[in-house]
């Protein structure tokens, strides 16, 4: 369906006001939004109020027990976290008691109550179950009385009596049967005789005559209800209104232990902080112990050597002048002729070459 431009400058100016916290304290509660308890976790669910008592803790931990050692001081500030969660795992449970040994006693009127209006929303799927457990309690009859007088109240309704199947169910489910448990009994006779349905016994020509019947039934009808009413008022007379007197006054006593499951979830998270503060001490003992009983490192004696510093591109040292070398001594020169053997020397002097010669 197309919008006018009238509605759709409206939308976004309403969408204008709808844009979430704009303040940091506004952002910070708006992130919380989804914190239930803060009992669980690392720590990053914790409240305001939980992280500031946690930072606080720490500080008079660390310096109360004075940790030595980096893991000593984790030890000490996972002390301190679940130390807080303790506290308010004990206390959530406390305030929890409190409030319901403070409403102990309306509790008590009102679950019973409530038992009683829950069993007559499901009479019909155990009629007679349900019809002897809500006899049993004082809210119960007075329920059912309830029921039969607005069996009673439509019936009677003037100018116009009304009664439909649903009332047959209805009073068949009072008296503790179901709908096809009622075929051949009175009511079920009744009923049809009301709607002028008078079996194949009786017919009826006159229409005065098929009026009368049909207010007869329903006259038969309403003493059926008036003798159920008139039973169970002396029923109620019959429970025993001493012992639920004495249950009502010991409901603050038995409030005293909590069995829901947000009280269970509250116990077990204190249970586990508590095992973990005292594991966390546990490692801080052994942290400092180890530290304590390893030795100090020895101190390693520093060199007094003088290094040279080191040479520059830009200052080469000179070379060293070296002496020069003595010339070594003159050897005399032998002829060939000398360092030849004795047969050659001879045979050199002996045959002489010409000159020109090809050899």
């Amino acid at each position: 369906m197309p919008t006018s431009e009238a509605r759709t400058l409206a939308n976004r100016k309403n969408a204008q006001k709808s844009t979430g916290p704009k303040t940091p304290e506004g952002k910070a509660r708006s992130r919380a939004n989804g914190l239930k308890h803060g009992l669980t976790g690392a720590g990053i669910v914790l409240t305001e109020e939980d992280a500031t008592e946690v930072e606080i803790r720490n500080a008079e931990l660390q310096a109360e027990l004075a940790p030595q050692s980096a893991m000593g001081r984790i030890m000490v500030r996972e002390m301190a976290l679940l130390s807080v969660r303790m506290e308010r795992g004990a206390a959530q449970e406390s305030a929890a008691i409190a409030r319901n040994v403070r409403h102990a006693i309306d509790d008590f009127d009102q679950a019973r109550l409530d038992e009683a209006e829950t069993l007559i929303d499901i009479l019909g799927e155990d009629p007679r179950i349900h019809r002897r457990k809500l006899r049993n309690s004082p809210e119960g009859v007075e329920r059912l009385f309830q029921a039969w007088q607005e069996l009673r109240d439509d019936l009677t309704r003037t100018p116009r009596p009304t009664w439909t199947a649903w009332h047959l169910e209805r009073a068949l489910n009072l008296t503790g049967r179901r709908i096809e448990e009622g075929q051949g009994t009175e009511w079920t006779t009744l009923s049809k005789a009301s709607w002028g349905d008078f079996g194949a016994f009786e017919t009826f020509q006159d229409d005065k005559a098929i009026e009368a019947r049909k207010a007869q039934a329903r006259d038969s009808l309403l003493k059926r209800i008036e003798a159920e009413m008139s039973e169970l008022t002396e029923h109620y007379e019959t429970l025993d209104f001493e012992t639920l007197e004495q249950d009502r006054a010991e409901a603050p006593t038995r409030a005293l232990f909590d069995p829901s499951k947000e009280a269970s979830l509250a116990r077990r998270y204190e249970s586990e902080a508590r095992r973990g503060f005292y594991k966390a001490l546990a490692e801080l003992r052994r942290a400092e112990a180890e530290a304590a009983a390893r030795p100090e490192p020895e101190a390693t004696p520093q060199s007094t050597t003088v290094c040279d510093p080191l040479a520059s591109s830009w200052n080469v040292p000179s070379s060293p002048v070296r002496e020069p070398r003595p010339a070594p001594a003159p050897v005399a020169s032998k002829p060939l002729s000398a360092t030849l053997p004795t047969e050659n020397r001879s045979a050199m002097v002996a045959t002489p070459v010409p000159v020109g010669s090809s050899r």
